[in-house]
């Protein structure tokens, strides 16, 4: 996951969502909601192969 900066956003809350599939058929979003350009809470959610959901939610230190 890639930190995400905008000047023009500043003052402005905004969200980065980014997806991805494993090899193995695990597919793994993750959802980061930014305050000032800074990371405030991120939910991460892997859908498995047999197509069971885990979702854990982030506040203050988030996953890298």
């Amino acid at each position: 996951m890639a930190n995400f900066y905008a000047p023009e956003l500043e003052g402005r809350g905004h969200r980065e969502i980014n997806s991805t599939t494993t090899k193995e058929g695990a597919a793994i979003t993750t959802n980061t909601i930014y305050n000032n350009g800074r990371p405030i809470t991120q939910s991460i959610s892997i859908r498995d192969s047999q197509g069971r959901v885990h979702t854990e939610n982030v506040f203050g230190k988030l996953l890298p």
